[in-house]
Parts: C-alpha cells; sequence; structure tokens
C-alpha cells in the first residue's frame, strides 16, 4: 500500500499549536482534513484552523504495516508531531 502524507497544522480554540502528519491511501485532501478533524475530536481538541499541505516529493512512500493495518481498519493513521 503506497500512503500520501498530509503534513497538518491546527490552532485549537484554546490556542494551542499542534503539528502531526494524515496518512491516507489516495490524494483526497477533503478525507485528510476530515481525519484530522476526527482525530481531534476523540482527544476533546476543536481546531480553529487547520492547515494542510502534500509534499510532492518525499511524503508518498509505502506504508509501514502498523501504518496500513490502521489505514485498512480506520481510513487514516496520526503521526504526531508537535504539541500534540
Amino acid at each position: 500500500m503506497k500512503v500520501n502524507v498530509f503534513d497538518t497544522h491546527v490552532r485549537t480554540h484554546d490556542g494551542r499549536y499542534l503539528h502531526f502528519d494524515v496518512l491516507i491511501e489516495g490524494n483526497d485532501q477533503g478525507r485528510a482534513n476530515q481525519f484530522a478533524r476526527d482525530w481531534m475530536a476523540e482527544r476533546g481538541l476543536q481546531g480553529d484552523d487547520i492547515e494542510q499541505s502534500r509534499c510532492q516529493f518525499c511524503h508518498s512512500e509505502p506504508a509501514h504495516p502498523e501504518v496500513a493495518a490502521a489505514i485498512s481498519s480506520k481510513g487514516y493513521f496520526i503521526i504526531p508531531l508537535q504539541g500534540c
């Protein structure tokens, strides 16, 4: 399975800054954005402003088995990077 990585930056309602990657199959930024919101909601967080971009040169890669399993069951995998 090949995955695309959406680099995600969020300002929460309480002013926190979150940075994480959303890994999905395909290139549907709307789905990646919704998965980011879902993941945040599971943690009781609401974002005021979600910004995502897809790196064209280094963020499309074969999925690690753990990542592939999560994407198969939930549709996405999150890599927390900053403030998570």
